[in-house]
C-alpha cells in the first residue's frame, strides 16, 4: 500500500488549507526541508499539489524550481497535481523527473481527453477525484461541478484508468478522520483502486485504511497530521511493512 506524505505548495511555501479554503492557510515553511525530512523518516513517495497552478491553470517558475530541487535532492517518487491539463504540461513534468502526474479538472470536465492521456502516457498519469458532499470540485476546489464523484470514477474506469486519488474536501486539513466509507463506496461502484486523502488524523486512521486493502483501497495520503506532530511518518511506514 502506498504511504504518501503530502506537500501543498503556495507561493513557494509548504502550506495546508482548511477544507480547501484559500483564506484559511497555515504555512509550514520550506518545502525542500520538509521533503528531506520525509525521506529521512522512511518515505519512498511524495504527493505534491501545486496550489498556485491548480487555481490559475498555469504553472509558475517558482513552483517548478522548487519541485525540481526536491526531485534532485531526495530522489523520492513524486506524484504531482495542480493545473496539469495539456499534453505540454504532462510532458514538461515527466521530463523533469516527476514519477506520475495527477489530472483533476481536465478529468472532470473532459474525461475523454483524460482517457487519451492515459493511453498515451500509461501509468505515468492518474486522476484525482476531489469531492465536497459527493460532488466533484475543480479549479483548485473553487468550482463545484454538477457531477457525482462515483459517476465520474465509473466513467474514468471505462476510459482505461484503474486507479485514482479520492479527496474528501470537507475533511481536508481538519484532522477529523478520513472519509473511508466514501472511498470504499467509490472503489466498489467504479472498480478503481483508490488512494484515500483528506482528514487522516492518527495511526489508528492509517490502520483502519490499511485494513481495507482487499476492498479496493491502495494507499493513503498524509498531510496535516504529520505536520502537526499527531502522526509519525516512521510509524506509518513501519505499520505498512508489518513491523508494528
Amino acid at each position: 500500500m502506498y504511504i504518501l506524505p503530502a506537500i501543498d505548495l503556495l507561493q513557494g511555501d509548504a502550506v495546508r488549507l482548511y477544507q480547501g479554503d484559500y483564506a484559511q492557510v497555515t504555512s509550514y515553511g520550506d518545502p525542500r526541508k520538509l521533503a528531506k525530512s520525509y525521506k529521512e523518516n522512511g518515505a519512498t513517495h511524495l504527493h505534491i499539489v501545486d496550489l498556485d497552478a491548480a487555481r490559475s491553470g498555469t504553472r509558475t517558475a517558482q513552483s517548478a524550481a522548487c519541485i525540481r530541487e526536491i526531485i534532485e535532492e531526495t530522489d523520492l517518487r513524486i506524484e504531482l497535481g495542480g493545473g496539469i491539463r495539456t499534453d505540454a504540461d504532462i510532458e514538461y513534468w515527466l521530463k523533469l523527473g516527476v514519477w506520475r502526474v495527477i489530472l483533476g479538472t481536465v478529468a472532470a470536465r473532459s474525461p475523454e481527453v483524460a482517457g487519451r492521456y492515459r493511453k498515451t502516457y500509461g501509468n505515468s498519469v492518474t486522476v484525482g477525484i476531489d469531492a465536497r458532499n459527493g460532488r466533484v470540485a475543480t479549479g483548485g476546489w473553487l468550482a463545484e461541478e454538477a457531477l457525482e464523484a462515483n459517476a465520474l470514477a465509473t466513467t474514468l474506469r471505462e476510459l482505461g484508468f484503474d486507479d485514482c486519488i479520492h479527496t474528501d474536501i470537507a475533511k481536508d486539513g481538519t484532522l477529523a478522520g478520513a472519509s473511508l466509507e466514501r472511498s470504499l463506496e467509490l472503489a466498489r461502484d467504479s472498480g478503481l483502486s483508490v488512494i484515500v486523502s483528506g482528514g487522516v488524523k492518527d495511526l489508528d486512521d492509517v490502520r483502519r485504511i490499511m485494513a481495507c486493502a482487499d476492498a479496493g483501497i491502495a494507499g493513503v495520503i498524509l498531510g496535516k497530521a504529520l505536520l502537526d506532530g499527531r502522526l509519525s511518518l516512521r510509524d506509518a511506514v513501519s505499520l505498512n511493512s508489518g513491523e508494528v
